[in-house]
Formats: structure tokens, C-alpha cells, sequence
């Protein structure tokens, strides 16, 4: 003889319809974090950019030398335009918390080609030629 099946209550029955937010908000800490990094990343450039305008201006440096350290400056210039607009596409304007983290996050994408590139460069002024 089987027992009779009691009836589960509504608040026990596992939900199979699940709602997830469309977007996460970001907290107060992830917001620090990203600009803390921001700052970091640009402390770090400018070191760099100190070595490599040292070295540089110690130097007389060709036309072509000119010319390639002007055109270097205008693709990181580009290269920061389009990673901005890129961020930019996705701006969330609902939460202004997630505004300021996504405003870090728009500005470390600009400021990126740059710091690679000022890196890069001073890492070519640490060897010997």
C-alpha cells in the first residue's frame, strides 16, 4: 500500500523560470578598483614617457626620426579614438554607479595605445644598441 502524496507547498517547488538581470550593476568596490587601475596605468606611461623623452631629446634626431616618432603619436591617437567608441557603444545610462565604472573603463581603453606604446619604448631605451 503506497501513502498518499501530500501536496508540496508553492515556496518549496523548485521556480523553472529563472529571471537573471540584463545587466549587472557594478558595486562601489568594482568602481574603485577600475579607476585605482586607471591611475596606475597612467602613472606607469608617464614613468615610461620620462625614459624615452630623456634618451630622445639627449640626441640629435634625424628627419626620419621625427617623422616616425609624429606618426607614432598620431596611430596611438587613432588606436584611442576607436577603443573609446568602442566602449562608448555600450554606455549604460540607467545606474549612475554603473556610469562611473563604465566611464573608467572608456578612459583606460583610451589611454591603453599609449601606454603600450610608451612602454614599448622604454623597454628599447633599457638595451644596449
Amino acid at each position: 500500500m503506497s501513502e498518499p502524496e501530500l501536496p508540496i507547498p508553492a515556496a518549496f517547488q523548485p521556480s523553472l523560470r529563472i529571471e537573471m538581470p540584463s545587466v549587472k550593476t557594478p558595486s562601489h568596490v568594482a568602481a574603485a578598483l577600475a579607476w585605482s587601475e586607471l591611475g596606475l596605468k597612467w602613472m606607469e606611461m608617464m614613468a615610461a614617457s620620462g625614459q624615452v623623452i630623456a634618451r630622445r631629446t639627449r640626441r640629435a634626431p634625424s628627419p626620419v626620426q621625427l617623422f616616425t616618432m609624429g606618426s607614432e603619436k598620431v596611430e596611438a591617437a587613432i588606436a584611442s579614438s576607436n577603443a573609446m567608441t568602442r566602449q562608448m557603444i555600450g554606455f549604460p545610462t540607467h545606474d549612475p554607479m554603473a556610469m562611473w565604472s563604465a566611464w573608467a573603463r572608456v578612459l583606460a581603453s583610451g589611454v591603453a595605445p599609449y601606454h603600450a606604446r610608451a612602454k614599448r619604448n622604454a623597454r628599447a631605451t633599457r638595451m644596449p644598441r
